[in-house]
């Protein structure tokens, strides 16, 4: 499929401006050429590592992790998604 650059300009004013920093940080992402992660060792060597180490908001980062999977697992999901 052929996409055209004004596709894309019109695609990004449908985003609101207020997310226009992850729009660039995802663009970023692209040019750098990340390759995908697939494994423990893609992760090991990926930025990811170590990327709330400067935070002071989170505490016990395990115990965040712990937080936000309970969040998650418990979450309502839409009753209207695709396959549920």
């Amino acid at each position: 499929m052929a996409v055209s650059e004004q596709a894309i300009l019109d695609a990004l004013h449908q985003v609101s401006a207020q997310r226009w920093d992850e729009v660039l940080s995802f663009l970023e992402n692209l040019k750098n050429d990340a390759s995908p992660i697939r494994t423990g060792a893609d992760i090991a060597k990926s930025e990811l590592v170590g990327m709330w180490a400067d935070r002071d908001d989170i505490g016990d980062t395990r115990e965040f992790v712990r937080r936000l999977q309970r969040e998650i697992e418990t979450r309502q999901r839409p009753t209207d998604a695709p396959g549920r």
